[in-house]
Parts: structure tokens; C-alpha cells; sequence
């Protein structure tokens, strides 16, 4: 058994790479070509692709696990490229995401980019993650109550479908992707109370089941945030548990690989 697999974490697939993009400057996004160059570089090597519930219950060195967090819909022509290719991956779709197609973190991060020369300080927090941190604990609502507060915005920014809504999620699913639980609202398990991690956990299960997932699944924590207490009560729904690229203090969760625009192998 290897003993660290190979689990690779993506978020946005975006058609051409922009310097000037938050999701770029994010490392939460890379190109059309950087992504194909990762799925030649799996077919080069002769690896098999694998759906990460399998983790659990073990894995072998020419085993390759290819995630993607949140469910944006630019996700789809990649899905589509890895189902071409006989390949399989997971999706880690946040409830709240797919059915109002809004997410806080992401609303942020649309206005800024819609203002042509935003203030520094409020590109700086939301780069280095100061302002990503406050946001990731917030409601919706909250956040809207906030933005208004902060800086005078009483509108989304986003126009379209940025996510993933159920009818494309159990397309996938019925084409061999597999899903997984990424939380109903995308907040950090280890900020939440028991009873909201309870209510986080059980109401993204029942999502999933109520899409057609009969499948054991596997648990991706909202920004890779965990402690021992949400290890215990994840461990009761799902034996495969995912966190980011870094260290992990606990055994039981398995770390990723942050596919990056300058760096895929």
C-alpha cells in the first residue's frame, strides 16, 4: 500500500489563465491546458483513476484520486474530458451552493474583480486569506447584513450559474462521478457547535441520498478545517475523510495534493 496516495484537490477549471484573477491569485484555479496536461500525465504513467470512498478500505501505489471542491459549473467540461477518457473523480458539492447558486467567499471575490482598482487593503485581506477566514463562518444572511454594513453593496455579483445545480449533479453521478459530503453551508466544521455540525453532516447526507447516492460516501471538511471532535462525529457517516495540502495531526484524514497553474505533477 503507498503509503500517502495520490489525492489530487481542484477547484475551478478556467478556460485560459489570467495573472489578474482572483481565482489564479487564489491557487484555486487553473487552466484548460493545465488540466489536461494532469489527466496525460495519469494516462502516461499508468495510473488508474479511483472515487475516493475506496480510501478507507485501501488503495495501491497505481491508485489516483482526482477531487473537485465546492461544484462550480466551469467543473463540467472537465468532467466530461475525464468520462471521455474511461476516468473517474469526486465532486464535493456544498448544498447551499447548488440550490442558490451563492456562496459568500465567492460573491466577495466576484466584486472585487469588478472594480477597477479596488482598495488595497481590502485585495490584500482577501488574498492572503485574513478576510476568506471571517467569511468562511459566516450565514448568508449574516454576510449580506454585513456587505451592506461594510461597504455600502446591497447586490450579488455574480450573474449566471457559478455552481452546479442538482439536475447536473446526478447527471455525473449516473455517469460514474462520485459525490461526496462538503457540508451544507461551506463554514469550518471545527468552528460550528455539535448541534450544527449534527445538522451539517445529516442534512448534506440526506441531500445526497435524496440525489440518488447509495454509495458509501466520503467527508472533504469545509476548508480543510477538522478536530478531534469533528473526526469522531464524521468518522459515524463516512469512513474516508479528506482535508488539504499540508500536514495532517490526525491519522485518520488523508491528505491532498494542490494542484496548482505552475505546478500539476
Amino acid at each position: 500500500m503507498y503509503r500517502k496516495p495520490r489525492i489530487y484537490m481542484l477547484h475551478r477549471i478556467i478556460e485560459h489563465f489570467d495573472e489578474n484573477n482572483y481565482y489564479f491569485q487564489r491557487k484555486t484555479a487553473i487552466s484548460w491546458l493545465r488540466f489536461v496536461a494532469l489527466l496525460d500525465l495519469i494516462e502516461k504513467n499508468g495510473w488508474e483513476t479511483k472515487p475516493t470512498s475506496i480510501l478507507a478500505s485501501g488503495y495501491t501505489d497505481n491508485d489516483v484520486f482526482i477531487t473537485f471542491d465546492d461544484g462550480y459549473t466551469d467543473n463540467n467540461k472537465a468532467l466530461d474530458e475525464l468520462i471521455r477518457r474511461g476516468m473517474t473523480a469526486t465532486i464535493y458539492p456544498v448544498k447551499d451552493f447548488a440550490l442558490t447558486g451563492f456562496s459568500p467567499i465567492d460573491d466577495m471575490a466576484h466584486h472585487l474583480m469588478s472594480i477597477q482598482e479596488p482598495p488595497p487593503s481590502i485585495r490584500r485581506a482577501l488574498l492572503d486569506g485574513r478576510l476568506k477566514k471571517l467569511l468562511r463562518d459566516l450565514t448568508v444572511t449574516r454576510y449580506r447584513h454585513l456587505r451592506k454594513h461594510w461597504f455600502g453593496i446591497d447586490f450579488d455579483a455574480y450573474i449566471g450559474h457559478l455552481f452546479m445545480n442538482e439536475q447536473q449533479l446526478m447527471h455525473y453521478y449516473s455517469q460514474g462521478i462520485e459525490l461526496g459530503i462538503h457540508g451544507r453551508s461551506h463554514r469550518a466544521f471545527n468552528h460550528l457547535t455539535a448541534a450544527t455540525l449534527e445538522s451539517e453532516l445529516s442534512d448534506s447526507l440526506v441531500w445526497l441520498q435524496l440525489l440518488g447516492v447509495t454509495t458509501p460516501v466520503s467527508i472533504c471538511f469545509p476548508h480543510g478545517k477538522h478536530n478531534e471532535q469533528v473526526i469522531t462525529k464524521c468518522l459515524s457517516i463516512g469512513q474516508t475523510l479528506l482535508g488539504v495540502d499540508c500536514e495532517m495531526e490526525f491519522i485518520q484524514v488523508f491528505r491532498r495534493i494542490h494542484v496548482k497553474e505552475e505546478c500539476y505533477g
